[in-house]
């Protein structure tokens, strides 16, 4: 694809971003915020308008660089989208590989601290998250195989912790890719109700998303009980929310 076709403003200036690569991080903070607020511009830009009808132009236009300026921080759409691909599916793969295999913690707690990590990371990135979900359909396909490949790798990590924490007796005897989907949703899901504003901070959503998950699939006396609770709190909860949106909606 060419830079016209890719970006839709013409040529790209010396000393741009190289495509096919995701814009380099600048140590300069005011550089590194700019470079933040057009993540977060694009992504809205291609969930709002589809990734094919935004060009470089508009969204230079909607964060209010000039045509040229836009190109020292990406090369192209495709490399704002790569830089997507790249914070919200790959580097976290990275992430849950050294979490995962921490030497000081059983597979239970590596197990929660993947979740809890997992949730505050996501909860960081705002809307980020959610967008680029609802973009998968038209992410191009050298870039949609290093997601899906992203993307599997984390549901693999997730369920080798839980069949760890079996074989270890630190967890219930349970489908271990079942279990995996289904802390993943939960996990997934606090990005479309949490609200930075609320009652609760990103910090204790993600602790309390991952307290669920292992009251959910621990082993033990009494554990059983205490894991049927805190599900049951936690389908409450995501109910009350659920219907805390729907009115939202509708009012």
């Amino acid at each position: 694809m060419d830079e016209v076709t890719a970006g839709g403003a013409g040529p790209r200036p010396e000393g741009a971003a190289r495509p096919g690569r995701p814009g380099r991080r600048d140590s300069n903070p005011r550089r590194e915020l700019v470079r933040e607020e057009l993540l977060d511009i694009a992504a809205r830009m291609f969930d709002e308008r589809g990734f094919d009808r935004v060009s470089m132009a508009m969204i230079a236009s909607e964060v209010g660089l000039g045509r040229s300026a836009i190109y020292h921080y990406f090369g192209s759409k495709d490399d704002i989208l790569a830089a997507m691909i790249e914070a919200e599916a790959r580097a976290p793969v990275a992430r849950i590989r050294a979490l995962a295999s921490r030497p000081d913690l059983g597979p239970a707690e590596r197990l929660r601290a993947v979740v809890e990590d997992g949730v505050a990371r996501r909860l960081s990135s705002g809307a980020r998250f959610v967008r680029l979900a609802r973009l998968e359909a038209q992410i191009p396909k050298p870039m949609r195989s290093d997601y899906d490949r992203s993307r599997r790798a984390i549901y693999d990590l997730y369920v080798a912790l839980i069949e760890e924490g079996i074989a270890a007796g630190e967890l219930r005897r349970v489908d271990s890719h079942m279990a995996a989907f289904a802390i993943l949703g939960m996990a997934n899901w606090t990005s479309r109700w949490f609200r930075p504003d609320g009652r609760l901070p990103a910090t204790e959503v993600a602790r309390a998303i991952a307290d669920f998950a292992l009251a959910a699939v621990r082993s033990g006396e009494g554990a059983g009980e205490d894991g049927r609770i805190a599900l049951a709190r936690a389908r409450l909860q995501a109910l009350g929310d659920e219907i805390g949106l729907l009115l939202a909606e509708l009012g």
